[in-house]
């Protein structure tokens, strides 16, 4: 008998130890886009859908494109990370890779990167085939701010487009140039959505000339258009 209101004395008395213990969810840690001190090794993964409104003057009618992403982050040592992202929409598809430095301060943290990425497109129309690869070169920075469980980034990549290059049948077109394609200003909220899953929810803005998505109208255009883009990701 003393033994069992032992053993209920300890466990009501371990109980909030006990629940700490097991959900020690940090939402800082869990982030993806918030910036902070990644593990070294550590590996994270996202999966994201976003529709991106193209202009009417590219296309000649209006058109909310789909967009489907893989996102990965890799650890590294003294403030660094490795980050991955794969967009795709068939036609039109995107890999980047870039490295990040993280600063985390109390509720305030900000980032530094530079990401490298290659595009290709292609469709088949009237018995030709359309070919398109480009690289596009990106640095970009993010200021991250934490309110409980609940993170805010907002993201600026910059944009400039070198070694474009469009095939159209037996007909190449190269454009060795390098060009200022314009920014976007994006932003991301995080928050626990079930066990150690964390929900993304983003929007981004763009003022560019050009967009992959739309790779097709890549010289015809030579102003900035304003590109609206909603994002809801799930970090795995």
């Amino acid at each position: 008998m003393v033994t069992t209101k032992v053993l209920i004395f300890l466990f009501l008395g371990l109980m909030p130890f006990l629940a700490s213990a097991q959900d020690s969810f940090d939402i800082r840690s869990a982030s993806m886009y918030y910036p902070h001190r990644f593990i070294p090794k550590e590996f994270k993964m996202e999966v994201a859908y976003s529709q991106v409104n193209l202009p009417f003057d590219w296309l000649q009618f209006w058109f909310q494109a789909p967009l489907f992403h893989f996102h990965a982050i890799y650890g590294l040592r003294n403030g660094f990370s490795l980050d991955s992202r794969f967009s795709s929409l068939f036609i039109s598809n995107q890999l980047s890779l870039g490295a990040r430095w993280h600063k985390q301060l109390h509720k305030f943290s900000f980032n530094a990167g530079y990401d490298v990425a290659f595009m290709w497109g292609y469709f088949y129309q009237e018995g030709f085939a359309t070919t398109v690869t480009s690289w596009v070169h990106t640095p970009n920075t993010s200021l991250g701010f934490r309110y409980k469980d609940i993170t805010f980034t907002l993201k600026y990549e910059y944009f400039v487009v070198a070694g474009l290059s469009s095939k159209q049948g037996n007909h190449e077109m190269v454009v060795e140039n390098t060009f200022r394609n314009g920014g976007c200003l994006g932003l991301y909220m995080e928050q626990r959505f079930h066990n150690n899953k964390v929900l993304v929810l983003g929007f981004k803005n763009s003022f560019v000339k050009h967009n992959f998505l739309a790779w097709p109208a890549f010289t015809s255009f030579n102003r900035l258009y304003d590109i609206p883009e909603l994002y809801v990701g799930l970090i795995l």
